[in-house]
């Protein structure tokens, strides 16, 4: 007898096989490099931490986008487009660009839970419906893993295109795809998504929702992307503690992303920057056991890949009262899985979602991060002004724009978390 899994993943093959038979070949996803009909920006208007707004680092983003692609702003209820189009009007934007999509959801980053667009041979679209449980923290019946869940289903039946299901589990922040057959996945995301699937099941739903050919599976992601439930990290100066004030739990995003189809940009940790800590040893570790991985990998053609190395930001350090949004996510884990007791009632210490490998690459633009502002310690901007050449360089054909992101930071994610772009088929 079969079991439930492998039924349900027939029952997705039976969908898959139909779509695609009703419209002609393979589906594809597409490299960000490529060329971008619109993108979508998930906004909620928040101050995860006080004095750090969403709405400010949105708005650099809609601002900075618009001049090159259409948008299509995401907000969870009618009430706030009135907010988000006095914020934009006040920034004179062009609105013939700007489009609005009002649908259910409950956390920032659209990418992860928005629609993934495929494409064939013909230029038609479908959409890859992948299971959902955000990122790994509640099961897939939690009531907010559900509503976000349908979400790329509803656009899809509101745009009249197919969508593909598959009841594998995976957001779109976990993968890096090169538009041409190779796809970079990571163990530690993976497999805590889909704890009763081998790697052959994973790859085999990879390939037929996205069209891959090729899977390199690399190892850990950022230390600070870690589940945020899960262990402390040391606190300033080494002393005490400090916790993430949200993580994505190990996504590609964080610390590895694909330029073009024969290049990738790693993060990486210098030997000088590794003798600061135990945290910043741990992520030179893992960087360079991928950087082992990725250098003796192949992509879909048996061509081996330029790597280019970008920097990770210096450590920064918050503190939350219990009156932060921040804190809420924190206090719902009162004990966390090493055995931390967290001091609830207690103002904390945290740590937010940075990297420079967090950008949004789109049509002759790339919007990239920035961490400094005054107060902050001039290393903190020597290491933005170090990221920014690196990205300079590795885009001569764009324009690189960088924003400085820690409102949305603390909620977990950033630029390349809250936007998701639609490709560009001339249909």
């Amino acid at each position: 007898m079969l079991k439930s899994g492998k039924i349900f993943f027939l029952l997705a093959a039976a969908i898959i096989l139909s779509a695609t038979a009703a419209y002609g070949g393979e589906w594809r996803f597409p490299g960000e490099f490529e060329k971008q009909e619109r993108v979508y920006l998930g906004w909620l208007s928040k101050e995860y931490v006080k004095g750090y707004r969403t709405d400010d680092v949105l708005l650099q983003i809609a601002e900075n986008l618009a001049p090159h692609t259409d948008i299509t702003i995401c907000i969870p209820e009618e009430g706030q487009r009135e907010h988000v189009l006095s914020l934009l009007k006040k920034k004179k934007l062009d609105l013939s660009k700007i489009s609005f999509q009002t649908i259910p959801f409950t956390m920032l980053y659209w990418r992860d839970f928005g629609p993934i667009f495929t494409v064939n041979k013909q230029g038609q679209k479908s959409i890859a419906d992948f299971g959902f449980n955000c990122w790994g923290y509640f099961p897939q019946s939690d009531t907010q893993s559900r509503i976000m869940e349908r979400v790329d289903r509803d656009i899809a039946k509101q745009r009249k295109l197919p969508y593909r299901m598959t009841r594998l589990v995976s957001e779109g922040g976990d993968r890096e795809l090169n538009g041409k057959g190779t796809i970079l996945v990571t163990e530690a995301c993976e497999f805590q998504r889909n704890p009763n699937l081998s790697r052959a099941d994973i790859e085999a739903e990879l390939k037929e929702m996205l069209g891959v050919t090729n899977v390199i599976w690399l190892k850990k992601g950022t230390v600070d992307d870690d589940a945020y439930n899960v262990s402390t990290l040391p606190g300033p100066d080494g002393k005490g503690v400090a916790y993430r004030s949200a993580a994505a739990n190990n996504h590609m995003d964080e610390y590895c992303r694909f330029i073009s189809p024969d290049t990738i940009l790693l993060a990486e940790v210098s030997e000088e920057e590794a003798a600061h800590g135990p945290v910043e040893a741990e992520n030179r570790r893992r960087m360079e056991e991928n950087y082992n991985i990725l250098k003796n990998a192949v992509d879909q053609d048996g061509k081996k890949f330029k790597i280019i190395r970008i920097p990770m930001p210096e450590t920064l350090y918050f503190e939350v009262t219990p009156q932060d949004e921040a804190y809420y996510g924190l206090v719902s884990f009162p004990r966390f899985s090493d055995g931390t007791a967290f001091p609830v009632g207690q103002s904390v210490q945290v740590v937010p979602a940075q990297s420079y490998c967090n950008f949004l690459i789109s049509n002759g633009v790339v919007l990239a991060q920035k961490y400094w502002h005054e107060g902050l310690p001039e290393k903190v901007k020597q290491r933005d002004a170090e990221a920014l050449a690196v990205l300079q360089k590795a885009f001569p054909d764009r324009k690189v724009v960088t924003i400085n992101t820690l409102g949305i930071n603390f909620g977990g994610g950033g630029i390349h978390c809250s936007t998701q772009q639609e490709p560009y088929t001339g249909k």
